[in-house]
C-alpha cells in the first residue's frame, strides 16, 4: 500500500477519533455547567427536545433520543411531577399521549440556552466565522450521508 492510501485511510480513522472526542468533550462541558444548576444530561435531553418540537408522542421523543422507553417515562415523569412537562391525550390515538413544556419550563430552559452558548463560545475559541460556517457545513453533510439509507 502507497504512503499517501495508507495517511489517507490512517486520517478517516484520525477524524472519527476526533469527532468523536470533541462530541464527547461538548457533551462532558455542558454537563459540567448544567449539573452547577441541578439539571442532569437526562433531564435537559428531554427539555431541549421538547423545545425543539412540541406534541410528540413518547415513543417518538425516546427513538429522537435515542433512548430506551421505558427511560424516558421515568424522566418524563419527573418532570410532569415538577410542572416542567405535561402529557395531553393524542385526538387521533386514545393510547397515547403527546408531551408538552409548560410555562413553568421556560427558566429552565433559558438557562440551558446560556450554558450551551458558554460551552460553544469555550468550543470555538479562536475560530474565525469563516472556519465556523465552514465546520458547521461539513457537519451537516457528514450527518446527511450518516442518516441515508443504505442499498
Amino acid at each position: 500500500m502507497s504512503n499517501n492510501a495508507k495517511s489517507g485511510k490512517d486520517g478517516a480513522a484520525q477524524m472519527s477519533f476526533e469527532l468523536h472526542s470533541a462530541a464527547r468533550l461538548l457533551r462532558r462541558n455542558f454537563d459540567r455547567r448544567a449539573k452547577a444548576h441541578g439539571l442532569s444530561r437526562s433531564r435537559w435531553q428531554v427539555l431541549w427536545h421538547l423545545a425543539k418540537e412540541e406534541g410528540q408522542k413518547q415513543a417518538e421523543l425516546a427513538e429522537r433520543m435515542d433512548v430506551a422507553p421505558i427511560s424516558l417515562a421515568r424522566q418524563v415523569d419527573k418532570l410532569q411531577e415538577e410542572g416542567l412537562v405535561e402529557r395531553r391525550a393524542d385526538p387521533g390515538d386514545r393510547r397515547c399521549f403527546r408531551i408538552y413544556l409548560t410555562p413553568a419550563a421556560e427558566p429552565a430552559l433559558e438557562t440551558l440556552r446560556g450554558l450551551a452558548q458558554q460551552t460553544r463560545i469555550q468550543a470555538l475559541a479562536g475560530f474565525s466565522a469563516t472556519e465556523v460556517y465552514q465546520l458547521q457545513g461539513l457537519l451537516e453533510r457528514l450527518r446527511e450521508n450518516l442518516t441515508r439509507e443504505e442499498v
